[in-house]
C-alpha cells in the first residue's frame, strides 16, 4: 500500500513509529545495494546500542518512554493542618511507574570490501531523532562521523527529521545552502574520502516535503563507479511492506513534525486523497 505522500512521510517521526522505520528502511537500503554493488563489495547493517543511561552493569540503555503508573493510596486521612506533634509513621500515597529499561537499537548501513580483510567503504548513516537534540547520543554520532571523515571511508548521512539540529555534514555546510536558497526540509550528504584535502568536498540532497527522496551515488573507492542509490525507490518498498497503512499510523491527527501551516493544510489534502473515507461529509 503506497504512502499518502510523494516522498517522504511526516507521519513516521512519530517516536512511536520511528524506530521501526528507522529499521526497515535501513535493512532495505542494504538489500538494494546487495542487488547492485560490484562483486567484491557487500552491505550489512550495522546495529549499535542508542547512548543513555549506563547500568550498574556498564551496559548502555536508553530509558524507553512507554509508561504505565500505577497509584498506591495512603492509608492515612488527609490533614487539616501541616502541624505535626510527633513523626509520621505511615507511607503516604505515592505513585509507581513501571519504565522498561531496555536497549535501543540504531540501524546503519555499512559497506565493507570483502578483498580487503572486510574494510569499511562506506557508510550510509540514518540519523534519528536523537541524533538532533542535545546529549549523549548527539556526541556519540557527531564522534562517529568524524572517526569516519578521518578515515579513507567514505560518509553517507541521511537526515529525513524535520525536527531538531543538523547534524549532517558540517555545521558550516549549512549556511551556502541557505545562501544559493536550497535549504529545504530533508537533507542527504555525500563525503566522498578523496575529496576531503585540501578543502573537504561535500554533495548536498535537500529536498522538502512535497518532492521526492533523491537518487545518490554512492562511492567505493577513487576511479571506481559510484553505484546509484534511489532513496525513493528504497522508502517506497520499507512503506509497502511495513505496517504504516495497516493502522500503525493514526492519520486521522495532524504529524508531530514541526511544519508551516501551508505545509499542514497540503497534509491534510494529501490524507483526504488518500483516505477519501475519513474525510468529513459537508452538513
Amino acid at each position: 500500500m503506497p504512502s499518502p505522500f510523494p516522498g517522504m512521510d511526516p507521519y513516521l517521526e512519530d517516536p512511536a513509529i520511528r524506530p521501526d522505520f528507522h529499521h526497515q528502511f535501513a535493512g532495505e537500503i542494504s538489500a538494494i545495494l546487495n542487488g547492485i554493488l560490484p562483486a567484491r563489495y557487500y552491505a550489512q547493517t550495522e546495529m549499535r546500542t542508542e547512548v543513555g543511561i549506563v547500568g550498574d552493569d556498564g551496559y548502555e540503555r536508553r530509558i524507553i518512554p512507554d509508561v504505565t503508573i500505577q497509584r498506591r493510596p495512603s492509608s492515612m486521612a488527609p490533614a487539616a493542618t501541616a502541624v505535626l506533634a510527633e513523626p509520621r509513621q505511615e507511607r503516604s500515597a505515592s505513585i509507581l511507574f513501571g519504565v522498561p529499561d531496555e536497549p535501543l537499537r540504531h540501524h546503519n548501513v555499512e559497506i565493507r570490501d570483502a578483498a580487503r580483510g572486510h574494510a569499511l567503504v562506506t557508510l550510509l548513516g540514518i540519523v534519528s531523532p536523537s541524533n538532533k537534540r542535545p546529549g549523549p547520543d548527539r556526541k556519540a554520532y557527531l564522534a562517529k562521523q568524524r572517526e569516519v571523515l578521518e578515515s579513507d571511508a567514505g560518509l553517507v548521512e541521511i537526515d529525513l527529521l524535520a525536527s531538531g539540529e543538523t547534524v549532517v555534514g558540517v555545521p558550516s555546510l549549512v549556511e551556502p545552502l541557505e545562501r544559493a536558497n536550497e535549504r529545504k526540509r530533508y537533507l542527504v550528504t555525500v563525503s566522498r574520502a578523496w575529496k576531503r584535502h585540501p578543502e573537504a568536498e561535500y554533495e548536498a540532497f535537500s529536498f522538502g516535503l512535497d518532492e521526492p527522496l533523491p537518487c545518490i551515488g554512492i562511492p567505493l573507492r577513487e576511479g571506481e563507479t559510484e553505484t546509484l542509490l534511489d532513496l525513493q525507490y528504497a522508502f517506497n518498498h520499507t512503506y509497502d511492506r511495513g505496517p504504516y497503512r495497516r493502522g500503525a499510523v493514526d492519520y486521522d491527527d495532524p504529524p508531530e513534525a514541526p511544519l508551516t501551516d501551508d505545509e499542514r493544510q497540503w497534509v491534510r489534502e494529501r490524507v483526504g486523497a488518500a483516505f477519501p473515507s475519513r474525510q468529513e461529509n459537508p452538513s
